[in-house]
C-alpha cells in the first residue's frame, strides 16, 4: 500500500504567519492616539495646537521641507497651560512609563513670581493628592490619583522627559496632561507614548 506524503506547506505557512507577527507587534500597545500627530491634534485637549517645526526651531507649514508636526504650547502670563489626553487603559496597569520630547523656543523663561506656583519643587517624580502648579519649566501630570513628572527644559535643543508611575490605582482610563507654568515663549512637544 503506498504511503502518502505530508505536506508541511500548511504548517510552515502557519508558523511564518506566527512568528511574523510576534516581530511586528510591539510588546506593549501604545496607550496614546495620534502621538506621531498624523491625525491633526485628533485625541489631543487643551491648550496645544498642531504647528511644524523646522530643524533650526522655527515654524513651517505642512508640506515644506524638513519639518515635522509637534504640539505647540505658548506659554502665557498668570495661568499654566495644558495638553492632555484621556487614554483607554483596557488591561488596568497598575504601572505606567509616559515618554515626550520636548523643546523650548529660544525666548522661553518660566515665570519668577512665587505667588504663580503652588509650591517650591525640584525635578523629579513626585505623587500629590492635589492639581498642584510646580515650580519647574514643564511636567506630566496623570490622574486619577495625580501624580507628576517635573523637568527643566533647554532653549533651543530637544531633551526627552520620561515618567515611570507604580503601584498606581487600576483604572480603565487615565487622563495624562502635559503642562507648561506661567511665563513667555513657547514649548514644542513630539512623540508621545505610553505603555504599562
Amino acid at each position: 500500500m503506498p504511503s502518502t506524503p505530508i505536506s508541511f506547506k500548511p504548517l510552515l505557512s502557519t508558523g511564518i504567519a506566527v512568528i511574523t507577527l510576534a516581530l511586528i507587534s510591539p510588546l506593549h500597545a501604545d496607550y496614546f492616539k495620534n502621538g506621531d500627530l498624523k491625525e491633526g491634534i485628533a485625541g489631543w485637549h487643551g491648550d496645544g495646537e498642531r504647528v511644524f517645526l523646522k530643524a533650526d526651531g522655527t515654524e513651517g507649514a505642512d508640506g515644506d521641507a524638513d519639518v515635522i508636526p509637534v504640539i505647540k504650547l505658548k506659554l502665557s502670563s498668570g495661568q499654566p497651560r495644558e495638553v492632555s489626553q484621556e487614554i483607554n487603559l483596557h488591561d488596568s496597569p497598575t504601572t505606567l512609563h509616559v515618554k515626550i520630547e520636548i523643546f523650548a523656543s529660544a525666548d522661553f523663561k518660566r515665570s519668577a513670581f512665587p505667588q504663580d506656583y503652588t509650591k517650591t519643587w525640584k525635578t523629579g517624580t513626585y505623587y500629590w493628592s492635589n492639581i498642584i502648579i510646580p515650580s519647574c519649566d514643564f511636567w506630566i501630570r496623570g490622574g486619577p490619583g495625580w501624580f507628576y513628572k517635573l523637568a527643566q527644559a533647554t532653549p533651543g535643543s530637544w531633551s526627552t522627559v520620561e515618567g515611570s508611575f507604580d503601584n498606581l490605582e487600576s483604572v480603565q482610563t487615565r487622563v495624562i496632561s502635559f503642562c507648561v507654568p506661567p511665563g513667555s515663549g513657547t514649548l514644542y512637544l513630539k512623540n508621545a507614548t505610553a505603555v504599562p
